[in-house]
């Protein structure tokens, strides 16, 4: 009997693990609880450009207007804003006065950059741009230099 509680306990245990790195996998694209979202720059096959929290490159939509994003629903699954829970953070390279909010339909901050609301592609991943200058959702995805200008070279998609 001692053995069987072990054995089950040792399975709750695991099953407890697993849950929490699934959990700090599923966030680590956003800022943490509590913590600012943080920019920096990083070289890419298109130059300089700003990457976001997790490492991946943000974007800018075509289809947003001033700071107000027009992604949401379908949109917003393949393209995931950059949310934050404070005003965000500066790294090497970013300019801190071309950082800032702008706030969601559902009332989260989505981090801006020279007032653009920025974005993760969901498909990309650390090292990897799957998706520059590709339209989709109804406007140009483009990834953004550390001055703020959307960077307007051609893209690959790999899809």
């Amino acid at each position: 009997m001692t053995d069987q509680l072990l054995s089950g306990w040792a399975r709750l245990v695991a099953a407890a693990i697993a849950v929490a790195v699934l959990a700090a996998v599923a966030g680590s694209a956003q800022a943490a609880p509590g913590a600012a979202a943080r920019l920096s720059v990083r070289s890419s096959e298109y130059g300089k450009t700003l990457v976001g929290p997790s490492g991946k490159v943000v974007y800018v939509f075509g289809a947003d207007r001033g700071s107000t994003s027009r992604c949401y629903g379908v949109c917003a699954k393949a393209w995931p804003p950059l949310l934050t829970s404070a005003a965000p953070l500066a790294g090497a390279g970013v300019e801190t006065r071309l950082l800032g909010t702008t706030r969601r339909s559902d009332g989260k901050l989505q981090v801006t950059y020279a007032g653009h609301p920025l974005y993760y592609y969901e498909a990309d991943n650390v090292g990897k741009i799957m998706c520059q200058h590709a339209v989709m959702h109804g406007g140009l995805w483009l990834i953004v230099k550390p001055n703020g200008q959307p960077n307007m070279a051609k893209g690959k998609m790999h899809m």
